[in-house]
């Protein structure tokens, strides 16, 4: 696991000594995902590449970065992990006969794999976490791949004439000509959903590269082209495929399943460096654990976080699983100090708003696992691919039960909900206001996809805080996240995995993990686990009002079924109570007037009532309150490291 960065002038580079200064700085910002080792190197017809290092597999200087492949032609950097080296390795052997290979990492198999086959099919070949800038001293040509459901990061643009790409948008700041013009419409996603979905970034000039996609910059691309990715790997392509094998008899079994996983978790536990495992005593990371466990030679390590708020504290249950499944434990309960600490980290760690409050545990537990491991294996992805979000359930119930009632029944019903979400958005909360619209919604027209993005909405109507309302459409109804033909279940599952998993829980992990130079895997993530996922019927993931059956079903034989059966937590922070609390005079001083009106992106007024409702008269929680205070601790970061040049989009 690393960082990586570049930078590419189509018409050369004049000044050596400048441009290593230049990429030094960039790759410099990447420090915390690569503490062992650093590099960099040039090719004066254009190309500057810095590397960061991590080192997992192949402690040796044989690992180092940027690489050349051994005709001299490409030049590779490496954010991440190829999990099947060994194979791709062998098959090139095959071809070429006795290889002198100058070390064992995953990198160097993969730069020959680009030698030998090029770039589309060795990319086409890997089963990992990745991403890669790529330069061919032949064509003069930069290719940036990333790996298929976009586990690892890499964003890229133009600054000038210059164009840009890295692991971080840090690793952008120093180029002089970057501009930190910010995306109106990103900042309405972002309210919308506290994270930037999409290609979009908080920055208007920066994208981020899809996963499953390669992107080719060349002399003959006009500097400040918006380009067009090209995708290698399609997760509507594969739903399609999946929903097409169902329809013709070739559903998946639990038995091909369970053999995947081991499989996936046994290549995930391969490393030069000590490897250990989150447990939070549910489903997917219980089921992870459980497999290492079985599968390795040693005594697992595992790692899980607290909280005084017993509602929110899953450390108990993942105790009770790690004393059966016989690891070495370690737990953290969070503390006002360190819950303050990290709060005051978070915009140093994000380098775009991001407002999924599970980011403080989830980076008090990278904190925790470092101090002991590399690498920690973690259950992410078993939601989204098996239907495990209470949502779905009971959006499939509601549909049963709506048929029952008499269609002016439904009508009277729904007319009544509505109507009352007003004044209970006044005098109650925003939270009973939603579940007003939501019944109204589902009573009137019954349409789950609607009724799910407002589920997965923070709030409906973002213009509402910010100093330019301007009409904008929902960014769940883009093309991008639209499956098609299927049932309610699919679709939503195909949404979440599209925007939520990728640009939320993903960049998420990859931020809190790479802070402190922790490397996560997930298992539940292999691309071949996502692609048999969708040969599961939707009825045989979730039923009865209980997701994630097949994984459940794997898990109970090997953990007795009373110790993880029960209602699904979630990894969350009570951040409505801190805000109360430990966290009311750093929220304050974001909500004064004062400080929401410093930028100009905001509307004061209604930011400012919406944390007085909540602060001083109680009328209940809005999770917008949070997205606001991201925001406004981000920009304030970027203000104090001097990145004065931020600014509203023309």
């Amino acid at each position: 696991m690393c960082g990586i960065v570049g930078f590419y002038t189509p018409h050369g580079i004049a000044d050596d000594a400048q441009a290593y200064g230049l990429i030094a700085r960039m790759r410099d910002r990447l420090v915390h995902r690569g503490p062992d080792d650093s590099g960099s190197w040039l090719d004066r017809s254009g190309m500057a590449l810095g590397f960061r290092r991590l080192s997992i597999i192949d402690l040796s200087p044989a690992g180092h970065q940027p690489m050349l492949s051994a005709d001299g032609r490409y030049a590779v950097v490496m954010n991440g992990e190829i999990y099947n080296f060994q194979e791709i390795r062998a098959e090139i052997e095959s071809v070429r006969g006795a290889v002198p290979w100058r070390g064992h990492s995953d990198t160097e198999v993969m730069v020959e794999a680009i030698a030998l086959w090029g770039v589309e099919a060795a990319i086409g070949r890997a089963n990992g976490m990745f991403a890669f800038g790529i330069w061919d001293r032949m064509e003069r040509a930069l290719w940036l791949a990333r790996d298929r459901i976009g586990k690892k990061p890499l964003y890229y643009g133009w600054a000038g004439q210059s164009f840009l790409f890295g692991s971080e948008l840090k690793s952008l700041w120093p180029h002089p000509q970057f501009d930190f013009s910010i995306s109106t419409e990103s900042l309405s996603e972002f309210l919308q959903l506290g994270y930037v979905p999409g290609e979009r970034t908080i920055f208007a000039a920066i994208s981020k590269l899809p996963g499953g996609t390669l992107l080719r910059v060349d002399a003959r691309t006009e500097p400040g082209t918006a380009l067009r990715p090209m995708p290698y790997w399609d997760l509507r392509d594969v739903a399609l495929a999946g929903l097409d094998a169902q329809a013709s008899g070739q559903e998946a079994t639990e038995e091909e399943l369970e053999a995947l996983i081991q499989d996936a978790v046994a290549r995930r536990m391969v490393a030069d460096v000590p490897v250990g495992a989150f447990l939070s005593g549910g489903v997917d990371s219980s089921l992870v654990t459980a497999m290492m466990a079985a599968g390795s030679g040693s005594q697992v390590r595992s790692f899980s976080i607290g909280f005084a708020v017993k509602e929110w504290n899953e450390a108990e249950h993942a105790r009770s699983v790690a004393g059966h499944l016989g690891t070495l434990h370690e737990e953290l309960y969070v503390t006002p100090a360190e819950l303050i600490g990290v709060v005051t980290d978070l915009p140093g760690i994000l380098d775009e708003p991001f407002a999924d409050d599970s980011m403080i545990p989830t980076t008090l537990l990278c904190r925790l696992a470092r101090s002991s491991v590399t690498v920690a294996l973690s259950g992410d992805g078993g939601d989204e691919l098996f239907a495990g979000y209470a949502r779905y359930a009971a959006i499939d119930q509601w549909l049963s039960r709506r048929t029952s009632l008499p269609a002016f029944g439904r009508a009277l019903a729904s007319g009544m909900a509505t109507r009352l979400a007003g004044p209970a958005g006044r005098w109650s909360s925003t939270r009973m206001q939603r579940r007003l619209l939501l019944l109204g919604g589902l009573l009137d027209h019954g349409d789950p996809d609607r009724v799910h993005e407002m589920l997965v909405s923070q709030s409906l109507d973002p213009g509402a805080y910010l100093a330019e309302a301007g009409e904008r459409p929902n960014p769940l109804t883009d093309g991008t996240f639209n499956l098609g033909r299927s049932g309610a279940i699919d679709r939503m599952t195909f949404v979440d995995t599209s925007s939520y998993l990728i640009d939320d829980i993903l960049a998420k992990v990859d931020r809190a993990s790479m802070s402190t130079s922790l490397e996560v895997r997930c298992p539940l993530l292999d691309y071949r686990i996502i692609e048999m996922s969708w040969r599961f019927p939707a009825q045989a993931k979730c039923s009865g009002g209980v997701g994630k059956l097949p994984l459940r079903s794997i898990l109970y034989r090997h953990v007795p079924r009373p110790l993880v059966d029960r209602p699904k937590m979630g990894f969350g922070a009570p951040v409505e109570v801190w805000l109360q609390n430990e966290l009311r005079e750093w929220a304050e001083a974001l909500m004064s007037r004062e400080a929401l009106g410093r930028h100009g992106l905001l509307n004061v007024a209604a930011c400012r009532q919406l944390w007085e409702d909540f602060a001083l008269h109680g009328r209940g929680w809005n999770r917008v309150i949070w997205n606001i205070l991201m925001f406004q601790a981000w920009h304030q970061s970027m203000e104090t490291q001097g990145a004065g040049r931020v600014q509203l989009a023309a």
